[in-house]
């Protein structure tokens, strides 16, 4: 639920039979999560409640917050395990929390999570600290002052972990004290970005700049309809054996949060040609006037979509076909908009493929111009439609 000028934003669930309200809002807690870990970004929770209607929070003041747009829930995380949930748990407490001391206890709390042995820690921590970017780490590292990282890996433990989490003997973190303050802010990108590796490399899950700089999602859905076997030979440019086949599905091309556009659901294969370590697709509307090409490149991990060279239309000089014509202008001014190409596999919904936006390069994009090519098109759809009327009569 948005938030609006009265009230803050919230999420609610429909109980259904057999689920309590302290299983619900566990499940709502970690659907929160899941959205901070996949947006970076802190998630505090002011208040819950239960009940047949659903009440908003209203704010505290006018100023301080931010809207956006839709999220994407396109690929997001749903760990099964209890480890991994509460990892995530505690990278949203701790990124919510605005106390240094206690954000960077529930940072170490992902670590004891993921090397539960304190030797293997220990271990993986020096091993990984030399490794470690992020904004604030190099300057964190320099400000320790210690040039041996099996010496600063003891330094964030005694003299921070333990500082905060125990009072029994020193070193001991002192609320007054404004030092301890301002050094626990300072190592906080340290121990924040080593929770965020230890997710990654313990639990499978990367962080959204890790899956941005992977682009496996580019291509997830197609390997998984080829196989691995049969990706590794396009990759090694074995060509297939004579007799060798593939079911490819039928697929939908859309953009995100787009309507569909008619020409491009319910696609068939047509052509599959495989080259240079990808593949090369066709696929065609079902009554073939519309075609759209685009490369599976395996080798690199892309989805290459050319928007000025892929789409193909045919005019028989039906109604059809000018619709079609108006439907694939509307899509490429969609798609020239910063859209984001999706492609959904028609027959279990399933996504195979998408790009990120569309960022224009060296062009500027004429929107009038655009309108006025629909437009056209629309005015000829009446056209012929008039033109079908006056044969009728």
């Amino acid at each position: 639920m948005p938030l609006t000028q009265e009230d803050d934003p919230g999420v609610a669930m429909r109980l259904s039979d057999g689920i309590d309200q302290d299983e619900a809002e566990s499940i709502l807690y970690r659907f929160l999560s899941v959205l901070s870990w996949r947006e970076s970004m802190p998630i505090v929770v002011a208040y819950r409640t239960g009940g047949g209607m659903v009440r908003m929070m209203g704010r505290r003041n006018e100023f301080g917050g931010a809207t956006r747009g839709g999220f994407d829930f396109t690929d997001v995380i749903c760990p099964e395990d209890e480890q991994p949930r509460i990892a995530l748990a505690l990278v949203r407490e701790a990124r919510s929390l605005n106390h240094h001391g206690y954000a960077f206890l529930s940072y170490w709390r992902v670590l004891e999570l993921a090397f539960p042995a304190k030797v293997d820690r220990d271990s993986w921590m020096i091993a990984t600290l030399p490794t470690l970017a992020g904004q604030g780490v190099d300057r964190a590292i320099n400000d320790i002052g210690l040039e041996d990282f099996g010496e600063i890996q003891k330094h964030l433990y005694v003299s921070s972990r333990c500082a905060v989490a125990h009072a029994m003997s020193p070193p001991i973190v002192n609320p007054d004290n404004p030092r301890d303050a301002r050094r626990l802010q300072g190592e906080l990108p340290i121990v924040r970005e080593l929770a965020f590796r230890a997710i990654e490399e313990r639990f499978g899950i990367d962080t959204p700049s890790t899956e941005y700089r992977k682009h496996f999602y580019e291509l997830r859905g197609w390997k998984e309809i080829l196989g691995a076997e049969s990706v590794a030979k396009v990759i090694a440019g074995v060509q297939p054996s004579e007799g060798e086949t593939v079911d490819l599905p039928l697929i939908n091309v859309r953009l995100r949060e787009s309507p569909p556009y008619q020409p491009l659901e319910n696609m068939v294969p047509s052509c599959i040609v495989i080259r240079d370590g990808g593949v090369d697709l066709e696929y065609r509307s079902p009554d073939y006037l519309m075609a759209i090409r685009f490369r599976l490149n395996f080798v690199d991990e892309r989805l290459v979509f050319e928007v000025d060279n892929c789409l193909f239309g045919g005019d028989d000089g039906s109604v059809l076909a000018a619709e079609y014509m108006r439907e694939t202008r509307r899509f490429i001014r969609d798609y020239l908009l910063n859209g984001e190409l999706q492609i959904w596999n028609a027959e279990t919904g399933a996504l195979l493929s998408r790009l990120d936006a569309f960022i224009p390069f060296n062009c500027m994009i004429d929107l009038d111009s655009c309108n006025a090519g629909i437009d056209a098109a629309q005015v000829e759809i009446e056209a012929r439609r008039g033109a079908l009327d006056l044969q009728d009569s």
